[in-house]
């Protein structure tokens, strides 16, 4: 009897040998990726989400060059992981998940070897979704940016509990940012308020200088000489998380330093397929779109989904 594609084993040595549209078009990458998005998501829709998900890789394949010349070992890890996270790669105004192609060292320190493999990426906003999904949120509202002149109160009350006194100034009296702040929302219908001020970007532009050889990102400054909005709102979301649980993702993702291995239905174990960095960054420092053409495989958290890659 025939095996079902759903059983049938494909080697590492296989997909290292494809190219990212061959992995695309394989019946058996196919159906575990459908069969791992129902079973993980309780859905009947995983054919449809995969040949929503296919053709936006091969828009991007098309559109970026460089990540044709990726392994086929790292274009199946990264469907398997948005199978695995839900996802899209779709192109919107606020993108969830971004692909980029690394130059990896998968040798040793005495006789280092290179391949390019395809990484994830996932924005603020992907973020916030698998917050979410984990059931860390019921929902969080769009950041606020706050302006001068705009009555702005943000407080701990005696209790502990966060809050902010917020009215905006219409029409507005300035165009000079003072701050931002987001209202987070968790399952049981309580509330939690994050706020960055001006201090707090200061800060964070100066990590962004010392990580980039004395130049801070040039979102803040792209704003008449302030931060742009769109950037601002993507790092109140960002840092907003700083105390929540870490996510748990597959071994072809990395997200902060918690990974969960996942079934990728090969015919050996996957270990250590993502290599991890000697020194772990601050979580305040920039990415830039230089420094990712360097960056390791996996999963890491965009800091400015706005600014194209």
């Amino acid at each position: 009897m025939e095996n079902n594609s759903n059983d049938q084993k494909l080697t590492v040595d296989q997909l290292k040998a494809m190219k990212p549209i061959d992995v695309l078009e394989n019946k058996i990458v196919r159906e575990r990726f459908i069969t791992l998005y129902n079973n993980i998501h309780g859905s009947e829709n995983g054919e449809l989400f995969f040949e929503q998900e296919k053709y936006n890789l091969q828009r991007i394949i098309q559109a970026t060059p460089s990540l044709s010349g990726c392994t086929g070992f790292s274009i199946y890890g990264i469907l398997l992981d948005i199978a695995n996270m839900g996802l899209t790669l779709e192109n919107n105004s606020r993108p969830l998940l971004y692909i980029i192609p690394n130059n990896v060292n998968v040798g040793t320190k005495e006789k280092q070897s290179w391949e390019k493999r395809a990484t994830l990426e996932i924005s603020p906003y992907g973020e916030l979704d698998l917050r979410i999904q984990a059931g860390q949120l019921l929902y969080a509202d769009r950041p606020v940016v706050v302006y001068e002149g705009d009555e702005f109160h943000p407080k701990v009350t005696e209790t502990g509990q966060k809050v902010v006194v917020y009215s905006a100034s219409i029409p507005r009296k300035s165009k000079t940012i003072i701050g931002a702040f987001l209202k987070l929302t968790r399952p049981d219908g309580s509330f939690d308020f994050f706020w960055m001020l001006p201090e707090d970007i200061e800060r964070l532009k100066g990590y962004s200088a010392k990580k980039n050889k004395g130049t801070a990102n040039a979102l803040y400054t792209g704003n008449d000489n302030q931060i742009d909005t769109g950037f601002l709102e993507a790092k109140v979301i960002k840092h907003a998380f700083k105390t929540f649980p870490k996510l748990k993702l597959g071994q072809f993702s990395k997200l902060q330093e918690e990974i969960q291995a996942v079934d990728y239905g090969l015919d050996e174990p996957v270990y250590n397929q993502v290599p991890v960095h000697e020194e772990q960054q601050e979580e305040e420092e920039q990415v830039t779109a230089e420094e990712v053409a360097n960056q390791e495989g996996g999963v890491t958290i965009v800091d400015n989904p706005e600014e194209p890659f």
